[in-house]
C-alpha cells in the first residue's frame, strides 16, 4: 500500500458499507474454508460483469474471498492454477484483476477502514479469533487500493453467492469429481433462497492471449538528430520494460509505474532510466527507453536485444527508422541485473 502522498480512499454510501459488512460477518460465521479449498471455482455473470470466485483459506494463511473479474482475472487465476507463477512471486501484484475480502486483526485496519467501522458501528460476528473485514481493489498496474461504490456493489453480490454455494457444496462435495480442469459452474445471474446442483450452468473457461501493444508511432520522436549519431557496427544493448515495485500515489489511486532499463550488453552499463504512468503501453515506454538511452550514449546501437515477443513486435517500426537490429533472447543477463539492483534499492528505501 503506498503511504507516502496518497490520494483520499473513494466515498461510499454508508448504508452500503452497512450491507456489505454484514454480509463479510455472514460469510466469515460460515468460515467455507473448513470445506472448500482452490479446486472450488464458481463464476457469476450478471449486471455487475463476469468472475471467477474462489474462497481462500486452503493453505491456512489468509482466510477469505477473492472474485477475479474479466479475462485478465480469469487469465491471471488460470496461470495461477497451472503455476506459472508462485502466488507471492513478485511479478503477481501486478498482473492482478481481482477484488478480495478477508479477514484481519483491528490494528492491521486502515485509519479509514477503522473510521467506516465506528460510523457504522460494526462488530464481528465471531469473538475468538475477533478479526474484521478488510476489503480490497486488484487492478493491473495499480496498486492495491480502497474499493470504490461501484466495486462495493460487486463485493455485495459476490458474498451473498458464495454463502449459499458453500453451503451447497458442505453437502455435495463430490459437485467437481467428474468435471474437467477449467470447468467450472456458473450461478444464477438472480434470485435467492436456498441453491440446488440443477441450477449450474458449467463452462470451460480457456486463458485468452494478453492484448499485443499496437506497434510504436514513429512521428512521437524526433528522429533526424538520432539518424544523424553514429551507429558503431558490433555494438548491442539490452533492453527491458516491467512494472516497478515504487508506487506513485497521484490520484485516482496509487500506481505502480512502468520502467524501461536500456543496459550496454558488453559492459552492463545502465544507458537509461524511463519512468512512465498508466497511460502509456509497456511498449511506449521501451520505445521512451531506447530514445534515451541513444540521447544518452551519443550513438546508435546495432542490435537491441529483448525477451518479449510483444515488444519485439511493437517497437519494429521504430527499429527499423533507426536502422537497429531487434533480437529475440532468452534472458537478458545485464538488464536483469541492473533491474535487480532497482528493487532492492526500492526495498531499502
Amino acid at each position: 500500500m503506498a503511504k507516502t502522498n496518497s490520494p483520499p480512499a473513494p466515498t461510499i454510501p454508508l448504508d452500503l458499507w452497512r450491507e456489505l459488512y454484514q454480509a463479510a460477518a455472514r460469510f466469515q460465521l460460515l468460515a467455507p474454508w473448513q470445506w472448500m479449498d482452490d479446486i472450488h471455482i464458481f463464476g457469476v455473470n450478471n449486471e455487475h460483469g463476469v468472475r471467477l470466485l474462489t474462497v481462500l483459506g486452503g493453505m491456512g494463511e489468509v482466510f477469505g474471498l477473492a472474485s477475479y473479474r474479466g479475462s485478465a482475472g480469469a487469465n491471471f487465476l488460470l496461470r495461477l492454477r497451472r503455476a506459472e507463477f508462485a502466488p507471492e512471486s513478485p511479478d503477481a501484484r501486478f498482473y492482478q484483476d481481482a477484488l478480495l475480502v478477508d479477514f484481519v486483526p483491528g490494528k492491521d485496519l486502515r485509519k479509514a477502514e477503522r473510521a467506516i467501522i465506528q460510523q457504522i458501528d460494526f462488530q464481528p460476528l465471531t469473538r475468538k479469533p475477533r478479526l474484521f473485514p478488510e476489503f480490497q481493489s486488484h487492478k493491473p498496474g495499480y496498486v492495491p487500493w480502497f474499493i470504490d461504490e461501484t466495486e462495493a456493489r460487486l463485493l455485495l453480490d459476490d458474498l451473498r453467492k458464495a454463502v449459499p454455494f458453500a453451503e451447497l457444496l458442505r453437502t455435495n462435495p463430490a459437485v467437481y469429481d467428474s468435471r474437467q480442469e477449467n470447468e467450472f459452474p456458473f450461478l444464477p445471474a438472480s434470485g435467492s433462497g436456498p441453491l440446488t446442483l440443477d441450477q449450474f450452468e458449467w463452462h470451460t473457461i480457456s486463458p485468452v492471449p494478453p492484448l499485443a501493444d499496437p506497434p510504436v508511432d514513429t512521428h512521437a520522436f524526433d528522429l533526424p538528430p538520432l539518424l544523424a549519431l553514429p551507429q558503431p557496427p558490433q555494438s548491442a544493448w539490452e533492453l527491458t520494460a516491467f512494472y516497478a515495485p515504487l508506487p506513485i500515489g497521484e490520484p485516482p489511486r496509487p500506481y505502480f509505474p512502468k520502467t524501461a532499463l536500456g543496459v550496454d550488453a558488453a559492459t552492463g552499463m545502465i544507458l537509461a532510466f524511463q519512468l512512465t504512468g498508466p497511460e502509456q503501453t509497456m511498449a511506449q515506454t521501451a520505445a521512451c527507453g531506447l530514445i534515451q538511452s541513444i540521447q544518452a550514449s551519443g550513438y546508435r546501437p546495432a542490435a537491441v536485444k529483448l525477451d518479449s515477443i510483444n515488444l519485439i513486435r511493437a517497437l519494429q517500426p521504430l527499429a527499423d527508422a533507426l536502422g537497429t537490429k531487434l533480437l529475440q533472447a532468452k534472458s537478458l543477463p545485464m538488464a536483469n541485473e541492473a533491474r535487480c539492483s532497482l528493487e532492492a534499492f526500492s526495498r531499502r528505501s
